[in-house]
């Protein structure tokens, strides 16, 4: 009885041992996605960016053609 009395206390020892780490890796999962989900959005960023200076330079090559021809 003292066995089976200590191996449950062991097995109930462990389970909270488990639920606590569980809950870490969890927190840990849930601040990886929320620094995901913010690295997606500069990414998002940089390429509206991106694409609008690539306008900005086209238009800029466009200008600099058409000053070249009238001297």
């Amino acid at each position: 009885m003292i066995d089976k009395d200590s191996q449950i206390k062991a097995l109930v020892s462990e389970v909270h041992n488990l639920k606590r780490d569980f809950a870490f890796k969890l927190e840990e999962i849930q601040a990886l996605y929320m620094e995901n989900k913010k690295q997606s959005k500069i990414i998002e960023d940089l390429h509206k960016e991106n694409k609008h200076l690539k306008q900005q330079i086209e238009k800029l090559n466009k200008e600099a053609e058409e000053m070249l021809l009238y001297p």
